[in-house]
């Protein structure tokens, strides 16, 4: 300590007025609920995708596809391209990203508002389940597990 402050004088009263400005800066900065793509982390590789579609009130029958994902400038791209039943023209937005989760809402033509909200959740970097609703109710089912890596650009 300077010998001439005293603990409580004008200097620390600057310091932590500044060391609080720097803070409230950082938070306004930020994007809350949004990660850096760099941190998503799902493993590329041949993916095996089921999906279910709800037709009259049960879950229909699984639908599987084969996909080779790979590092991509939005790796969420790959996993949240999922279908809203009937509607073929959706855009996703509202997004809100985890290294492990995605959640949006999607605006289609002929849907009303709010639309669809869809979610994507890895338990594992090599396992996933994900969902889209459309007016509160669950209308496709998806689960995707990584078997192995890919082994030419049309896997």
């Amino acid at each position: 300590m300077h010998p001439f402050r005293q603990p409580g004088s004008r200097g620390h009263a600057v310091a932590r007025a500044i060391a609080l400005l720097v803070l409230v800066v950082a938070a306004l900065i930020g994007e809350p609920g949004h990660a850096d793509p760099g941190d998503f982390q799902a493993m590329t590789g041949l993916w095996k995708i089921v999906t279910r579609v709800m037709e009259h009130g049960h879950l229909g029958a699984p639908r599987e596809r084969w996909h080779c994902v790979d590092e991509g400038p939005d790796p969420w791209a790959e996993f949240a391209a999922l279908p809203v039943p009937g509607h073929t023209q959706c855009e996703r937005s509202s997004q809100h990203r985890s290294s492990t989760a995605l959640s949006w809402t999607a605006s289609c033509a002929g849907l009303a508002a709010p639309g669809a909200r869809g979610r994507v959740d890895f338990d594992s970097p090599e396992h996933y389940t994900a969902s889209v609703s459309v007016a509160g109710r669950q209308v496709v089912q998806v689960e995707g597990r990584r078997y192995a890596a890919c082994t030419s650009p049309k896997d």
